[in-house]
């Protein structure tokens, strides 16, 4: 049975002591792309843009990330570490036979692209993210950060217990996918939304869709909850529980960024805010930046505007020559 969208049917691929679910698209001669996805979607989370990127000479490489959909998930914590998962991309490169990549994220995949521009710069012609910024070093561990400001059912803070994800959402994955893939709302409400909107256990167990705000399609909800109730929510979320490590991590390797980047904000992206990227400039020493009328889930809400973006983008830096 074909995937939704006519996106492309996966190929499993060894790397290390993973097999990824590889999705690929576009000529073999294209500009490799590596497109890393978010929680809670997968690969297919692209789908939207595929038409456009490949159109244009491009070619996708779309993995299931560590932990997600159809790619192995390790239930030990080392596996997750940016350290672990910088590797885990330096060999799935290798195994496709690409000796270099624009490394492409959105939502947790932004949170990963950032660390790869650093440790696998080598294999890295530039760096493309969607959403998430990468601030300055946080003065403590971002769980007591989040804690303090939006207290314990904050879902990152509620995350910290390995069961939870399962109890709260196993069983209602429609409703889950329905409930969180919606249109960003306008900044003028965001203070009465905050910070209930962070309790997304909660909001599902009080959630009653469908919702006419929506943007994914109903196919696209059908498909994220058919491979959820397969694979479960525990491996997905594995990324959360090492939030204080990655801090850990990054400050003891924090080199600047110097390959091409660019930072796609949103500007209803209430919990990725535009104005948490303020600063990168200090880091990211060849930054780029756009700016989306979309809210959280760009690749669906305005999957033309974030294609303009990467595209202006990538053409401007003649990394891609059409």
């Amino acid at each position: 049975m074909s995937l939704p969208h006519g996106f492309p049917e996966p190929r499993l691929v060894e790397a290390g002591n993973l097999t990824f679910s590889v999705h690929e698209a576009g000529s073999e001669d294209g500009l490799p792309l590596l497109m890393l996805h978010g929680w809670p979607e997968l690969a297919f989370s692209w789908a939207p843009m595929v038409e456009a990127l490949t159109d244009a000479g491009c070619r996708l490489i779309m993995p299931d990330i560590k932990g997600f959909g159809g790619t192995t998930a390790p239930d030990e914590p080392s596996e997750y570490t940016m350290e672990k998962i910088a590797e885990d991309y330096r060999l799935l490169i290798g195994a496709l036979g690409f000796e270099k990549v624009v490394i492409v994220g959105h939502d947790w995949g932004g949170a990963i692209a950032w660390p790869l521009a650093q440790r696998i710069n080598d294999l890295a012609l530039g760096v493309a993210v969607f959403c998430t910024p990468y601030p300055a070093v946080a003065a403590a561990p971002p769980l007591a950060i989040w804690e303090k400001r939006f207290g314990p059912k904050h879902y990152i803070v509620q995350f910290q217990d390995p069961d939870l994800p399962d109890k709260a959402f196993g069983g209602r994955e429609k409703d889950f996918f329905s409930m969180l893939l919606r249109k960003g709302p306008p900044r003028e409400i965001w203070p009465k939304l905050l910070p209930e909107l962070t309790y997304i256990p909660d909001q599902l167990a009080n959630a009653s869709p469908p919702y006419d705000d929506m943007v994914a399609t109903d196919e696209a909800i059908e498909h994220y909850a058919k491979v959820y109730a397969e694979t479960g929510h525990r491996g997905p979320t594995w990324v959360y529980r090492l939030v204080d490590t990655h801090w850990e991590e990054r400050k003891a390797f924090n080199p600047d960024i110097t390959i091409p980047a660019l930072m796609v904000t949103a500007t209803r992206d209430v919990l990725l805010p535009a104005e948490a990227s303020q600063g990168m400039e200090g880091w990211v020493t060849n930054l780029s930046r756009a700016a989306v009328d979309s809210g959280h889930w760009m690749t669906w809400e305005a999957p033309d505007e974030a294609n303009a973006a990467l595209l202006a983008w990538l053409r401007k830096t003649e990394l891609l020559k059409t």
